[in-house]
């Protein structure tokens, strides 16, 4: 994007989604140009976009929710017969 950064940066998926569902039916049902919602949502993609940071790591823990007691759900009522 701007050869002044530190970092690279790409679109932000997440937010770009959103943009979508809200301009769906607008994309789909319009039958004026679609060129002014395209170059709308360019507009919001390239606003929203997250650094790609090198060297990161997260490491998940897989088996860290199975171990946690969960409680017994009882019923309220008696059995009917």
């Amino acid at each position: 994007m701007n050869e002044n950064t530190k970092l690279d940066y790409k679109i932000n998926t997440n937010l770009s989604y959103g943009f979508l569902k809200n301009r769906i039916l607008e994309l789909l049902i319009k039958e004026a140009p679609l060129e002014s919602v395209f170059k709308e949502l360019e507009n919001l993609f390239l606003q929203n976009t997250i650094p790609i940071r090198k060297n990161r790591n997260n490491k998940r823990e897989v088996g860290k929710y199975n171990k946690r007691i969960r409680p017994k759900v009882l019923k309220n009522q008696k059995d009917a017969i």
